[in-house]
């Protein structure tokens, strides 16, 4: 028999409040077409000597995932799965730069080893001293539900009990700049680092279920419509933004059968996004009521059983389903 899989705990570190879930009643609202993310104080998560050589992007994801560890009760976790559209750019960025500058002497060797994708699951490994599973995907937009695809197939297989899933990007000034040329569907760039603990028992009593993960290519409207009929929730959580080349297929999906929820409109566009969605389901599923500044419509159940986080990035769409135990 298959077993199930929760997630017990969340972290975020974005544009709004880090490691806090403040956003819900006292949002920051982001005027700029480009904002970094409000750094957390590492001071209390990492030993400054070891902070000095991460980057920003390290630092928010040893940050995210020991919150999020520690909120579940759990020690150790059995895995770590990290998704990841660009990894650690600023530090390929500096390299890069060195190297142009430099040639091949005098480059600092903690810029190159610190630069690859892998890093940041490295990284959170050895802070924690995991040294089971560890693995990283990279698939530009939907690198998060790849990472949550592998730990909830593994957890429902009673491959592993549980699994620390992130999803982590970071957005340098330069890429910001590219990113404004080529994704004409993006509202405002931002970063993100968010972590989940994944596990086979609601062992917080709180936690929330993950019923499905699909990734699709090019899917027709229809199809998606099926898929959100079939699994009939309380409400949808999508990624629109407010640019109308984004929206618009996500109308064309939810055709007005079911309430909306936003968060790019708060947390921005990059390729770790997603997973922020599933972040703010997670969130109202918890505490049964949807935040006025997210709301994209008028009324919402009384009771959130279950909902649907719909994403798509170019031709590639997401659906992950939730639901919260009565």
């Amino acid at each position: 028999m298959a077993k199930k899989c929760y997630i017990l705990s969340a972290a975020q570190v974005s544009c709004q409040k880090p490691l806090s879930d403040d956003w819900c009643n006292n949002p920051i609202v982001c005027e700029s077409d480009y904002v970094r993310a409000i750094e957390p104080d590492s001071k209390s998560f990492i030993p400054v000597g070891e902070a000095r050589r991460m980057s920003k992007l390290l630092k928010r994801a040893i940050c995210t995932s020991i919150s999020a560890l520690k909120a579940s009760g759990i020690e150790h976790a059995d895995a770590i799965i990290t998704g990841t559209g660009m990894g650690c750019i600023e530090n390929s960025e500096k390299f890069l730069t060195d190297m142009e500058k430099y040639g091949e002497n005098m480059l600092k060797p903690t810029l190159f080893m610190q630069s690859t994708h892998n890093t940041i699951s490295s990284l959170i490994g050895i802070n924690l001293k995991c040294h089971g599973y560890n693995s990283t995907y990279s698939q530009r937009g939907v690198s998060f539900e790849n990472a949550l695809w592998d730990a909830w197939l593994q957890i429902k297989q009673d491959a592993i009990s549980n699994a620390l899933v992130g999803s982590h990007d970071e957005v340098t000034p330069l890429v910001a700049k590219i990113l404004k040329q080529t994704n004409s569907d993006y509202r405002f760039i931002s970063e993100t680092s968010v972590s989940f603990l994944t596990a086979s028992e609601n062992l917080t009593g709180n936690g929330v279920e993950i019923i499905d993960v699909q990734i699709l290519n090019e899917p027709k409207a229809e199809e998606l419509q099926n898929i959100l009929n079939a699994a009939n929730p309380s409400l949808v959580i999508c990624g629109t933004n407010g640019n109308p080349i984004n929206d618009e297929p996500y109308n064309s999906v939810i055709d007005g059968k079911y309430p909306v929820v936003e968060y790019r409109n708060l947390f921005g566009d990059n390729y770790s996004s997603s997973a922020l969605g599933t972040y703010v389901g997670f969130v109202i599923l918890q505490r049964q009521s949807v935040p006025e500044h997210l709301a994209k419509d008028n009324e919402y159940p009384s009771k959130i059983n279950r909902m649907v986080i719909l994403n798509h990035t170019g031709e590639l769409w997401s659906i992950i389903t939730l639901q919260k135990d009565e």
